[in-house]
């Protein structure tokens, strides 16, 4: 094998292994980040609730055995221990509506 030869399948080497990285980025690395959170309040979006406690002004809901203050978007709140499903999240106030409507 001559220089020319051995030059140019590195180079056709090299390419191979870009390309090869590249597609490892984009379907290992970052396919996942364009998927639904799995962390964090934003998580809670679309998830059923349990009221139980109603303050008055605010609901007390529990989603996966922790108790969070929510506000409900509707016309007729729900009763303790009516299930809600969680629209939106607020800060730390989860905006919910009623389980039924929906999916």
């Amino acid at each position: 094998m001559n220089n020319g030869t051995a030059y140019l399948l590195f180079v056709l080497i090299a390419i191979v292994f870009f390309f090869l990285g590249a597609w490892f980025y984009r379907f290992v690395l970052w396919y996942p980040r364009g998927r639904k959170s799995v962390t964090g309040a934003k998580s809670l979006v679309g998830k059923n609730a349990t009221v139980v406690r109603d303050n008055g002004t605010i609901l007390v809901v529990r989603v996966d055995g922790v108790n969070w203050n929510a506000k409900y978007s509707g016309n007729e709140r729900p009763s303790v221990g009516s299930v809600v499903r969680i629209k939106d999240v607020n800060g730390l106030n989860l905006i919910v509506e009623s389980g039924n409507s929906g999916n």
